[in-house]
């Protein structure tokens, strides 16, 4: 079934990929798919590596091979939101589908965590079916955020669902399914695979098959909530693969102690931060429309540098308020091209920031080639940048943002610990103090840490706090 993911898009694309996106800005977006898993191949002297993205699957409640039938997107907004299109990435499997979109209140689990709540249904929308979608809707490609592939990047389109909605501010869960049959399978009885990327991991949460489903004031509700687990000790993939390695552990995670994200080495193998919630996005044609442009310098920095790219980030003023967070078209670096989609007009703190590839993996071998351990590169040595209260109208040009060298141990602060780093590793090679990359720890190292001494940067965390 994974092998038949994101058919029909491309044709989709070639239909309708002249239309234009100007003036439908974003007054949300929560990401790219950022879910990827890493297989490890080959033998032990020749060792292959491929990175996947993964699509989660609503499937049928008669297809073995599926995990899950019904998948629920969280995303939380933290002030009123209006819109009249929504955005996602779609994989379809196989047919010619009727998409359509759930958006729900949350309800208290039993296990005392949000979960979604089907009798608290916001928003419902025919989405059309998979290559015939509704007059106006958008297509556009989008950098994912991370994974080995470079040029790699994410088919998204935006439906006008006919009217306008209002959402207060509230924890919400978005349902995006399909079928061929609708009437006969049921409302959420999905049977086509959608991309909905949810970095945060438990975040997502499923229904599992065959725990049924029923009616509970005219809405077919499931039978239960499950959270999503990443773990490859679970059948049928043992070993061999890694999810989610390129997002870091940040101990402020409310999963974090939470088994079995809690343990060794499901702490960095299996989890990323639970702020960062996939695939989804709203847009309000209605709203005036701004963009930012320039590029971001990773300074002193070799040709090519070692983030991957870089990413913008929309803050409400002084806060971590997202609207919107994209992720910037690919460049060998150390110059970054910023070019973001437009969001609605206002005024907002832009974060230019990097983002970190490849993880470093550990195997068993000469035992087998399962993996054993994921380590994050060394070469993490520069820091976000945060612009406050940029009046975000029109094309606004950033200029060059310069991002400053020198965290030696990613605490997101260039400090003592930094230079003493330096110091300690002075006159050899290593990684994590060879702040310019030329293979040696020497005085351009040190002056590096002493130029930007007392800089700090930014976590991209999110909250409505």
């Amino acid at each position: 079934m994974r092998g038949k993911l994101i058919l029909g898009t491309a044709l989709a694309l070639a239909i309708f990929g002249g239309t234009s996106v100007a003036q439908v800005p974003y007054t949300y977006f929560a990401g790219h798919a950022a879910n990827s898993w890493y297989s490890i191949g080959g033998s032990c002297d020749s060792l292959t590596l491929t990175a996947n993205y993964l699509y989660f699957i609503s499937g049928d409640v008669n297809s073995s091979n599926l995990p899950a039938r019904w998948t629920a997107l969280p995303f939380q907004i933290c002030a009123p939101m209006t819109f009249d299109h929504i955005t996602f990435a779609s994989g379809l499997a196989s047919g010619e589908p009727r998409i359509r979109v759930y958006i729900t209140g949350s309800r208290t689990g039993t296990d005392g965590r949000p979960e979604p709540d089907l009798n608290n249904v916001q928003v419902f929308a025919d989405l059309g079916f998979n290559s015939v979608p509704p007059n106006g809707t958008i297509f556009e490609t989008f950098r994912s955020y991370y994974g080995a592939n470079l040029t790699a990047f994410d088919a998204m389109r935006s439906v006008p669902l006919g009217q306008s909605y209002t959402l207060s501010a509230g924890l919400y869960f978005a349902i995006i399914v399909g079928d061929e049959d609708f009437a006969n399978a049921g409302p959420l009885d999905s049977y086509i695979a959608l991309a909905m990327g949810a970095p945060g991991g438990p975040k997502l949460y499923y229904s599992p098959r065959g725990l049924g489903s029923a009616s509970s004031g005219g809405t077919l509700v499931p039978g239960s909530w499950q959270r999503f687990r990443y773990n490859t000790s679970v059948a049928p993939f043992t070993c061999e693969r890694s999810l989610n390695t390129d997002m870091q552990w940040r101990s402020g995670d409310p999963f974090a102690n939470t088994p079995p994200w809690n343990g060794v080495p499901d702490r960095n193998r299996y989890h990323g931060p639970a702020l960062y919630n996939g695939v989804l996005g709203f847009r309000n044609s209605q709203a005036g429309a701004g963009k930012v442009v320039g590029t971001a310098v990773t300074a002193d920095a070799p040709s090519p540098s070692p983030p991957t790219n870089v990413e913008v980030i929309f803050y409400r003023p002084g806060t971590k308020q997202r609207v919107a967070r994209f992720s910037m078209a690919t460049a060998a670096g150390p110059n970054f091209p910023i070019d973001s989609p437009e969001v609605v007009a206002g005024v907002y703190d832009v974060v230019v920031r990097p983002i970190y590839s490849p993880s470093i993996f550990t195997v068993n071998c000469p035992t087998d080639i399962c993996i054993t351990n994921v380590t994050f590169s060394p070469d993490t040595h520069w820091l976000g940048v945060r612009l406050s209260n940029v009046n975000v109208t029109g094309t606004v040009d950033l200029g060059t943002v310069n991002l400053p060298n020198g965290d030696t141990n990613n605490d997101l602060v260039i400090d003592d610990a930094d230079l003493l780093a330096v110091l300690f590793a002075f006159g050899g090679n290593d990684a994590a103090a060879d702040l310019n990359g030329d293979g040696t720890v020497d005085d351009a190292d040190l002056l590096i840490v002493l130029f930007n001494f007392g800089a700090a940067g930014e976590d991209g965390d999110e909250g409505c706090n």
